[in-house]
């Protein structure tokens, strides 16, 4: 399995590929924005796509919203600090399966990290 993580925060990406990389039997690549993520989504079939909401380059729920069309069978999740219903609603109808609360627990992201389902 090939997961992406696209945080700005350097050490909050690396955290979480650190514990999913040692929870899962998978491969954990983190891009910092749009423009990387773009470059690594382009080249690599990922399974899982975790993202931020905002980017200096770009807003993440697009991001999703246009890899999803590239791939709807790709599992995503969208981790925010806005615990807004509207941005929750918005993100499923687009097909974004997950949303995380910034900060949330890894308890929280493991349990969406259910690999079972993939």
């Amino acid at each position: 399995m090939k997961i992406l993580i696209v945080e700005k925060d350097k050490t909050i990406g690396e955290s979480l590929s650190y514990f999913i990389s040692h929870r899962k039997n998978c491969e954990v690549f983190v891009a910092c924005g749009k423009k990387e993520g773009d470059s690594l989504f382009k080249k690599i079939p990922f399974d899982l796509v975790l993202c931020g909401d905002h980017f200096p380059d770009g807003e993440g729920i697009e991001m999703l919203k246009e890899w999803i069309s590239q791939n709807p069978k790709i599992f995503s999740i969208l981790m925010t600090v806005k615990n807004d219903e509207e941005l929750r609603q918005e993100a499923l109808k687009a097909g974004i399966r997950g949303y995380l609360v910034k900060p949330f627990n890894l308890n929280q992201l493991e349990e969406l990290l259910n690999l079972d389902r993939f």
